[in-house]
């Protein structure tokens, strides 16, 4: 069995929490709209979503750890605090799934992006491969509000977090203690040469700039941008090779029934 792990950020940490609640709504939404039933979904939390997503497989574990007291003039430093924030609602959503379910590999999913239907089937059909696990090298970027999202055709574990399927013993590899918390959802070598596999298609759907993601804000997106105005032969370059790795999809009915997907209003 694959069980799902959801962090969820505090309403203290959130721009608009009604709305982010809508975010871990859908996410949890296209979670639960996996081909095989054969799955569980533990979300930890400080404060329950104000309109939660209920559903028997589904498990809310509330911690009662600090919220992380941000500077907000360190970007740096506050990404760092978020993340550890985000690294040990990981590992209590870890405990609970080990003490009340019979699990096989673990997935992380960041709490405001969508995810493939059939990753449970796929990983289900494969446990007795004794394979470490996967990492998803191609998926989508989407931007709230968008009609198409773009596919990023290699290193999407390098940019999201939503991005590794992993066995149960080996689990605690991805989580950094040092120099601070880390979920480290770029690793894809273990130790005893152990090496996670690419994930055969694009698997999930990152939501960029919904005002809520911590590390791609619009402030960012708008940077990025603004690094590409001037049409010299290495910008040229650039683009070009922005066309050839990100490839635009139409969110049209066969997309959405993918990844259980539907716009926030």
């Amino acid at each position: 069995m694959i069980c799902f792990l959801v962090p969820v950020k505090s309403e203290k940490l959130s721009s608009d929490w009604d709305i982010f609640s809508e975010l871990v709504k859908r996410s949890l939404k296209s979670i639960n709209g996996q081909k095989d039933k054969d799955f569980q979904i533990v979300v930890a939390c400080h404060e329950l979503p104000s309109n939660k997503f209920d559903h028997p497989q589904v498990h809310y574990v509330q911690v009662d750890f600090d919220i992380p007291q941000l500077t907000n003039e360190d970007w740096e430093k506050d990404r760092q605090l978020k993340e550890g924030d985000k690294a040990r609602k990981i590992q209590v959503a870890y405990d609970y799934a080990i003490e009340n379910f019979n699990v096989d590999y673990f997935m992380v999913v960041d709490s405001d992006d969508c995810i493939d239907n059939g990753i449970s089937k796929y990983v289900n059909s494969r446990i007795k491969n004794n394979i470490p696990g996967w990492y998803v090298n191609k998926g989508y970027f989407y931007t709230e509000g968008s009609k198409f999202a773009f596919m990023i055709r290699s290193n999407f574990n390098l940019r999201c977090g939503t991005c590794i399927i992993i066995k149960k013993e080996l689990f605690k590899q991805v989580l950094q203690q040092e120099p601070y918390l880390y979920y480290v959802h770029e690793k894809i070598e273990l130790d005893d040469n152990l090496l996670l596999l690419p994930y055969p298609k694009p698997a999930a759907l990152y939501s960029m700039a919904n005002g809520e993601n911590h590390y791609m804000s619009q402030s960012k997106m708008m940077n990025l941008i603004n690094q590409t105005k001037l049409f010299t032969v290495g910008h040229i370059k650039s683009v070009y090779s922005k066309l050839t790795r990100y490839r635009p999809r139409f969110i049209g009915g066969r997309f959405r029934k993918t990844f259980n997907f539907y716009k926030i209003s």
